[in-house]
């Protein structure tokens, strides 16, 4: 009673405040009121964002998950902060596809596979492409691309189409893989339409002549070369998505799953740009974008996920994307043919064989004929009869080759998981695509497996012949490019003992020289 008389000045001037408030009787019966108030205005306020599109009546169809529209709206209303699936750990990991949709040749082949893979910590992403000829046992499938994991499901149940996916996804690459997104090429270029389009710059100039003319599918054969010149440019949803699947190039530089994987990264980012700067981070805006492509994109993240994903977005600066290729380097993965059936190699195709046909001789003419003509048997001659071979040639069984990429002879998968374990420092090197030059100044050759380590993480390794007449004490590092490369830097002073130069090495149009001195072992 101390504690009451205590309050009771308190509550006495709340009484004339509100006139009717009681602290004992009232309180609960006004709170679950007050519950039940919020909950049907957060209702109404959900079917009213909703009932204007297409998303309430294909929500089931966008989003594979078991939830309804009402848990969904609920969820993105009050739970717009809940993390995702790996981000207490600092890594999540989304499985991106495109698809060429209904009404395309093979609508259901995964045509780009992306494992997008954000650290939370460092606010960076990776994003690295498997080729969808990546071969492997699939599931009710057994040998066959990792492409068509996401079609052989779709046949039996759509539902389950991205998680065949994302299973043989894992088994490539060893992450964990909660979420993933499809999207086919209609949704893509509807979707960058949408927005306005999208700003992209091309770092080299290449022409594909060789591109599918399969937009908008109703069409065969190839398109008319199609030109990207080098520099900045402003694309429409057809041409981002040529840009972004091109894989025929006569520039070299354009021609490798690498090249691909970059543009694709290039064009995400262009993208995620133009959908932030358009503000869409509240229910009504990215209501109005999912509705136009409902029947062109599938995910099994819930509308607060997704959400939640663009805050993440937010916090990432374009200089921190990344883009990381698994392309067939000859040591750990290998393009070959193989036996659709058992998946063993096969020997290469032989070559045409020339034509050796026996040409015939002219008619003869004057005297050449009257010889001719005397060359008549006469009686009592035997005729020269020349045998016919009347049995059928033996043909030989058509042997059926599949182009697919596969671990080297000799290596696993297993091999490819602990490869792909640095595939965040790979990406970031691979990004900056640095020269070393390597020279030895004390005469004695270097040791085959000393900078083998550069060269795997796909740093671009020559050696130089050191034109010094005096040997250095210490292996000395010369950065030619003044800073402008951090990434390598960073890579080259973690892993090897080097003394910094506070100069350039002005000999050498390398990025980086290291120069071996008495101290290397």
């Amino acid at each position: 009673m101390k504690n009451f008389d205590l309050i009771k000045p308190q509550l006495q001037q709340q009484v004339q405040n509100n006139n009717h408030f009681d602290p004992i009787v009232q309180k609960p019966h006004r709170r679950t009121r007050k519950w039940k108030w919020i909950i049907l205005i957060l209702v109404i306020l959900a079917l009213a964002g909703f009932a204007s599109s297409k998303l309430l009546l294909k929500t089931n169809q966008i989003f594979t998950g078991k939830g309804n529209i009402f848990t969904r709206v609920g969820n993105l209303i009050l739970s717009p902060d809940k993390k995702l699936i790996g981000e207490d750990e600092g890594q999540i990991n989304i499985l991106l596809m495109g698809i060429g949709g209904s009404g395309h040749d093979g609508a259901y082949l995964t045509d780009t596979m992306i494992v997008a893979s954000i650290n939370t910590k460092t606010n960076e992403v990776v994003l690295i492409s498997i080729p969808r000829d990546f071969a492997l046992d699939l599931p009710k499938v057994g040998y066959n691309k990792v492409n068509a994991a996401y079609a052989y499901a779709y046949k039996d149940n759509p539902n389950t189409a991205g998680d065949a996916a994302i299973d043989a996804a894992e088994k490539i690459t060893n992450l964990q893989i909660p979420y993933y997104a499809v999207i086919d090429f209609r949704g893509f270029v509807k979707a960058v339409d949408d927005v306005g389009g999208v700003d992209v710059t091309v770092d080299n100039t290449f022409t594909d002549s060789s591109f599918p003319n399969d937009y908008p599918y109703d069409t065969t054969g190839y398109l008319a070369p199609v030109t990207f010149t080098k520099g900045p440019q402003h694309m429409n949803g057809q041409r981002a998505l040529i840009f972004a699947r091109s894989r025929h190039s006569e520039n070299a530089d354009e021609g490798s799953d690498f090249a691909r994987s970059e543009r694709q990264k290039k064009i995400l980012v262009a993208l995620k740009n133009k959908i932030l700067s358009l503000k869409l981070t509240n229910l009504p805006t990215i209501n109005n974008l999912l509705s136009d492509f409902t029947d062109n994109f599938r995910t099994n993240m819930e509308p607060y996920e997704l959400k939640h994903l663009t805050d993440l977005a937010q916090k990432t600066n374009n200089d921190n994307i990344y883009s990381f290729s698994l392309d067939p380097d000859g040591v750990l993965i290998c393009s070959a043919l193989v036996d659709p059936q058992t998946g063993k190699k096969v020997p290469e195709p032989a070559p045409a064989p020339a034509p050796t046909s026996t040409p015939t001789p002219p008619p003869a003419t004057g005297a050449s004929a009257a010889k001719t003509t005397a060359a008549v048997p006469t009686a009592g001659s035997v005729p020269t009869v020349i045998p016919t071979d009347t049995t059928p040639a033996v043909t030989e069984p058509e042997v059926v080759r599949m182009y697919v990429v596969q671990p080297c002879e000799g290596k696993t998968l297993t091999d490819i998981h602990d490869w792909l374990v640095n595939a965040p420092v790979m990406a970031k090197l691979n990004k900056e695509k640095a020269t070393v030059e390597i020279q030895t100044s004390t005469g004695k050759p270097i040791s085959p497996t000393r900078f083998k380590q550069l060269s795997l993480a796909g740093i671009d390794v020559k050696y130089a012949i050191f034109k010094g007449k005096v040997a250095y004490n210490q292996t000395v590092l010369y950065d030619n490019t003044k800073g402008s490369k951090p990434k390598t830097l960073d890579y080259l002073n973690s892993n090897y003992t080097l003394t910094p130069s506070d100069v350039t090495y002005p000999a050498s149009t390398a990025d980086f020289v290291i120069i071996v001195g008495k101290d290397s072992s």
